[in-house]
């Protein structure tokens, strides 16, 4: 009975070792057999994960460059609000001159009226 046991003790053993041994062996051959996918997995979310920095980035260039055109179009809109305000006050001290030029030039005929109707009474 002892011999028995141990005959089976020993045979459970090595059937656990060669079960493990197989199991070992099926891994290995899974994994040789996946490994050029996952490598092609990696290599494809790496990629994915360079051209979403790389939009990322460029998407932060643009942003940039926007508002650096908003601010020059900004920047452009009030010195031509300025120009603008600064001719149409030339344009209304010239327009103010020129109103008080004629406005001396018909004194100044009134003035000639008179002192010639004034000689010839």
């Amino acid at each position: 009975m002892k011999k028995l046991l141990t005959v089976l003790t020993l045979m459970a053993f090595a059937t656990t070792l060669s079960a493990s041994a197989a199991e070992s062996k099926i891994e290995n051959y899974v994994n040789k057999k996946l490994s050029p996918i996952t490598q092609k997995e990696k290599n494809f979310n790496s990629k994915v994960e360079a051209q979403q920095k790389a939009n990322a980035a460029k998407k932060a260039e643009l942003q940039k460059k926007h508002e650096a055109n908003k601010a020059a179009l900004e920047k452009a809109k009030k010195d031509a609000q300025a120009k603008q305000a600064a001719d149409k006050a030339k344009l209304e001290k010239a327009k103010k001159d020129a109103q008080a030029r004629q406005d001396a030039r018909k004194k100044a005929i009134e003035n000639e009226k008179t002192y010639w109707k004034n000689l010839i009474k």
